[in-house]
C-alpha cells in the first residue's frame, strides 16, 4: 500500500514543478518544452522567404500544422547556414531529429532567461523592493533630453504601457515632419522630437536643396544610435525578447517611467555644437532648458581634445554650462579612444564624463586552435564550424578581398582590419565566395555591428583583438612552418556570468588626465558599456535590438541612474549629484574584486581610467556628504582658463546675468582662484613642486549629527595631511571646509600617481580619487 503521506508530497512537488516550469518557459505548451537549434547545414539558395517557408515545412511535420509550425518557430536562419530555432517538447525534438533533412538537433545553450543584466549588476533589480529603482517609481516624472541621432518611435521599446500623464511642465515640441509621423512615433514615452541641421549648413557651406536631397530631415533615426541610448537609459519594458532565437528575458533602461525629448543633429559629432549653443533662431541653447528636460544625456564624442570650454568648436563646452546652471545634469560619453592617455573628451567641470566598463555578464564564442588553444572572442554565434584556416592582414579596400575570394571557399578566413569602416566592403564581396566564415581582428572601436542582421550578409564573423588575431596567426604560421593545415573550430556562443567575468574597463574607452586641463580629474565615473542589449531601429523580420559597445553605451547608463536620484533627491544640484556617484563608487577600496584596465600592460584601473569607479546606484542614494558647487564656481574656472575678454564674452553673452555676470560678458575677480581649489570630488596635481595645499569644502546630506573621521590612502612617493582630520555637522553646521597639504617625497615624478581621500562615519565611506605627478625641471 502506497504512503499517503508521500503521495501527498510527491503531488505538491510536482504541482511547484509544473508552475516552476510555466514560468521558465512562458508558453501554454506543455511543460517540458524548450528551445531547440535545428541544424539543417548549409543553405540551399539564396531565397531567403523560400529558405524560412522550407523551415515552416519541416517544422510542421512534428507540429500537427504549417499554422502551429509558425508559432512554434522563434526564428529562421537563412544567412549563413539553413536552420531554425523552436520551442519544442522532448518527444518532438527527437521526431524532428529523425527527419532526412536534419543534420542536427541542438539543445540551446543559452535558453536561460535573463533580465537587462547591467542594472542587475548595478544593484536596480525590479525585483528587489528597496534600491532606488523602486523606492523612486521608476524615475516617473522625469524628463531626458537625449542628443544623437534621432529615435526609431515604433520601437517595442519606447511604449507607454502604464504611464500616467505628461509632466504639465514640458513645453517642448513632438510634431510630425518628413518621415516622422507623431501620431506613431510620440506618447508618453516620446514627447519630444526635434532636428537640427543649421550648424552643418553653415560650416560646409550646403543649400537647402543640397540639404533636402542628402539628408533626412526629420527626428527618425537612421544609424539606430540615438535609439539604442534612448532605450538605455528610459526604454519601456519589453519581456521576453528573443535575439538570435536566444531569450534575453526582460530589457528595460535604467529609469523605465521617465519620458524621453530627443533632440536630433543629422550628423553627429562637430556639427551638434550647433544644438548646444549657438544662436540661430530655433537652435538657441534656451530650447532645451525651456521645454523642461531634467537630464541631458549626449553620447557624442568631442574630436577636438585640447580646446577650451570658450571655443565655439567644443562639442558641449559652454552649453552644458547653461544647462547646468538651470539644474539640468549633463551627462556625456568620454570616448572611444583607448586605450591611450589623453584622449579622454567632453573634460569640462560640469559634465559628467562617463567611461565604459563591463559588467559581470559575458557572451563568448570559443574559437579552438589546432593545437586545442581556445580564444574567446565577441559575438553572438549559433553554430559550430570546423575547418581549415587562412589569414589574410591589412585588408583595407573591398577590392583586396575580392581579388583573393577563389582562396578562401570552404575556410574560415582571419582578416585584420584597420578600421570599422572597411569591414561591410569586404564583406560584402565575400558574399558569394563560400567562405565558412570570418574572424574580424581590429584595433578597439565603439560597436560592434551584426552584418548579418542588419545587411542579410551570410557570413558568420566573430571579433577578436589584435592581441588574440597576433595569437591565431601565430598558429597558423608554425603550422605552415611545420607542414601541417591549420585548423580552427567555431564554436556555438557560451554565457559566463557572475565570479566568471573580470571587471575591467575595456580597450577602447578613453583614457586621461585631460590633455587641456589636467587639474580637472576625468573620466568622472564608469558605467557597463559593453555588448549592450537595447533597441535600433527595426528592420524587417526582427524586433529591433542589438547588441553594442562603447562609452556611448555607458553615458546613457549613468543618465537613467540620474533621472531616479532626481526623483529621489529633488533638491540636489547636478553637482551634488555628481558628487554622489563618485565619491560611492565601486572600486580597488570599496569593491569586492579587483577591477582591471585593459590595454597595453594590463593593470589594476586608476582614476584615469574610470574616475572615482564604477557606478554605484544605491550608495549614491545615501553619499553622507557631497561636494557641492554652483554655477559662479564654474565661471572662477573659466577665469582661469585666462582667455581674452572678448573671447570669454562672446562664450558668456549667453547666460543669464549673475553677480559675476553683465550683458557685456563675466567680470573676473582681480586674483583669479586657483583651478586646485574648485570644489571637485577628485583632486589632480599635475606638477607638484615641493609641496602644496589645496581647499575642499562637504556639505552634510546624512545624519545631522554626524562625526566623520579622515581616511587617507597617499600617491606612492607622497605625503598627504588633512586638516582638520575630523569634522563634526549639527543643526547648525551644515558645511565644513579643510585643506589638504601633499609634500613630494622624491626628486623625480614624471608619471602620475594614484591614491585617495575619504571620510568615515562608520555607515558612510566618501571617497575622491587623487592623481599627483611631480614637476619635472628642465
Amino acid at each position: 500500500m502506497k504512503n499517503p503521506t508521500s503521495s501527498l508530497l510527491l503531488l505538491v512537488f510536482l504541482l511547484i514543478f509544473a508552475c516552476l516550469c510555466e514560468i521558465i518557459v512562458k508558453a501554454d505548451e506543455a511543460d517540458d518544452s524548450k528551445v531547440y537549434i535545428i541544424y539543417l547545414g548549409h543553405k540551399p539558395h539564396d531565397d531567403h522567404e523560400l529558405i524560412t517557408d522550407s523551415h515552416h515545412d519541416i517544422l510542421s511535420q512534428v507540429a500537427g500544422s504549417k499554422e502551429e509550425a509558425k508559432k512554434l518557430m522563434m526564428y529562421s536562419y537563412r544567412h549563413g547556414f539553413s536552420g531554425f530555432a523552436a520551442k519544442l517538447t522532448n518527444s518532438q525534438a527527437k521526431q524532428i531529429g529523425e527527419l532526412p533533412d536534419v543534420v542536427r538537433v541542438i539543445k540551446n545553450p543559452l535558453y536561460t532567461t535573463h533580465t537587462s543584466r547591467s542594472w542587475d549588476f548595478l544593484g536596480l533589480s525590479r525585483n528587489s523592493p528597496n534600491n532606488l529603482l523602486n523606492k523612486t517609481n521608476q524615475g516617473d516624472g522625469m524628463i531626458i533630453g537625449v542628443l544623437d541621432s534621432g529615435i526609431s518611435g515604433e520601437s517595442e521599446a519606447f511604449n507607454d504601457n502604464g504611464m500616467g500623464p505628461i509632466p504639465s511642465r514640458w513645453k517642448g515640441l513632438c510634431k510630425s515632419e518628413a518621415n516622422f509621423n507623431a501620431t506613431i512615433h510620440c506618447n508618453k514615452k516620446i514627447i519630444g522630437a526635434r532636428w537640427y541641421i543649421k550648424g552643418f549648413m553653415e560650416e560646409k557651406g550646403l543649400t537647402q536643396s543640397i540639404i533636402d536631397k542628402t539628408y533626412n530631415l526629420s527626428a527618425v533615426d537612421a544609424s539606430g544610435h540615438g535609439s539604442h541610448c534612448a532605450s538605455t537609459a528610459a526604454g519601456s519594458y519589453v519581456n521576453n525578447l528573443q535575439y538570435y532565437g536566444l531569450n534575453m528575458g526582460t530589457i528595460r533602461g535604467g529609469a523605465p517611467l521617465a519620458r524621453l525629448a530627443i533632440y536630433k543633429s543629422s550628423v553627429r559629432m562637430k556639427s551638434m555644437y550647433a544644438l548646444v549653443f549657438r544662436r540661430q533662431g530655433h537652435q538657441c541653447p534656451n530650447s532645451m532648458t525651456e521645454d523642461g528636460v531634467d537630464i541631458i544625456s549626449a553620447s557624442i564624442g568631442d574630436i577636438f581634445i585640447n580646446i577650451a570650454e570658450v571655443n565655439e568648436e567644443s562639442v558641449l563646452g559652454i552649453g552644458s554650462y547653461h544647462a547646468v546652471s538651470h539644474g539640468i545634469s549633463v551627462i556625456a560619453a568620454g570616448g572611444n579612444s583607448g586605450p591611450d592617455s589623453n584622449t579622454i573628451s567632453n573634460t569640462a567641470p560640469w559634465v559628467i564624463t562617463v567611461a565604459a566598463s563591463n559588467s559581470d555578464r559575458q557572451i563568448v564564442t570559443p574559437l579552438t586552435l589546432g593545437n586545442n588553444k581556445t580564444i574567446l572572442g565577441d559575438g553572438l554565434f549559433r553554430e559550430q564550424i570546423f575547418g581549415p584556416l587562412i589569414t589574410f592582414h591589412n585588408i583595407t579596400k573591398g577590392e583586396q578581398v575580392k581579388f583573393i575570394a577563389n582562396e578562401v571557399k570552404g575556410k574560415v578566413l582571419l582578416v585584420f582590419f584597420q578600421q570599422a569602416d572597411d569591414i561591410l566592403a569586404s564583406l560584402i564581396n565575400l558574399k558569394t565566395s563560400g567562405v565558412l566564415a570570418i574572424i574580424v581582428s581590429i584595433p578597439p572601436f565603439d560597436e560592434i555591428t551584426d552584418y548579418n542582421q542588419l545587411f542579410g550578409i551570410p557570413i558568420p564573423n566573430v571579433y577578436v583583438d589584435l592581441e588574440q588575431g597576433n595569437q591565431i596567426y601565430d598558429y597558423f604560421q608554425r603550422s605552415k612552418s611545420n607542414n601541417q593545415d591549420p585548423m580552427i573550430k567555431l564554436g556555438r556562443s557560451e554565457m559566463l556570468e557572475g565570479q566568471e567575468v573580470v571587471l575591467k574597463v575595456p580597450k577602447f574607452s578613453s583614457r586621461g588626465p585631460n590633455a587641456f586641463a589636467p587639474e580637472i580629474l576625468k573620466p568622472d565615473i564608469a558605467a557597463p558599456g559593453v555588448d549592450i542589449l537595447a533597441a535600433v531601429r527595426p528592420q524587417k523580420g526582427d524586433h529591433g535590438f542589438q547588441l553594442m559597445s562603447g562609452t556611448s553605451m555607458a553615458a546613457p547608463h549613468v543618465s537613467g541612474i540620474v533621472a531616479l536620484l532626481k526623483v529621489a533627491h529633488p533638491d540636489w544640484s547636478p553637482a551634488a549629484i555628481k558628487s554622489a556617484l563618485i565619491t560611492t563608487a565601486w572600486n580597488e577600496d570599496t569593491y569586492k574584486s579587483e577591477i582591471y584596465s585593459e590595454g597595453a600592460g594590463d593593470k589594476i584601473a586608476d582614476p584615469f581610467d574610470f574616475g572615482g569607479g564604477i557606478c554605484n546606484p544605491n550608495g549614491a542614494t545615501d553619499p553622507g556628504l557631497v561636494y557641492d558647487m554652483d554655477k559662479n564656481d564654474y565661471l572662477n574656472y573659466l577665469c582661469s582658463l585666462g582667455y581674452s575678454n572678448d573671447k570669454m564674452q562672446n562664450a558668456t553673452t549667453l547666460f543669464s546675468k549673475t553677480k559675476n555676470s553683465t550683458s557685456s560678458g563675466i567680470i573676473c575677480p582681480n586674483k583669479v582662484p586657483s583651478r586646485l581649489d574648485l570644489n571637485l570630488p577628485s583632486i589632480s596635481i599635475p606638477n607638484l613642486k615641493n609641496s602644496v595645499t589645496i581647499k575642499r569644502t562637504v556639505t552634510n546630506v546624512g545624519n545631522v549629527n554626524a562625526i566623520y573621521k579622515v581616511v587617507i590612502k597617499p600617491p606612492r612617493n607622497t605625503v598627504v595631511k588633512v586638516s582638520p582630520h575630523i569634522v563634526k555637522f549639527n543643526s547648525k553646521t551644515k558645511k565644513i571646509s579643510f585643506e589638504v597639504k601633499i609634500t613630494s617625497t622624491h626628486q623625480r615624478m614624471s608619471k602620475f600617481t594614484f591614491g585617495s581621500l575619504a571620510w568615515n562615519d562608520g555607515k558612510h565611506f566618501v571617497r575622491i580619487p587623487i592623481a599627483v605627478r611631480k614637476q619635472v625641471d628642465v
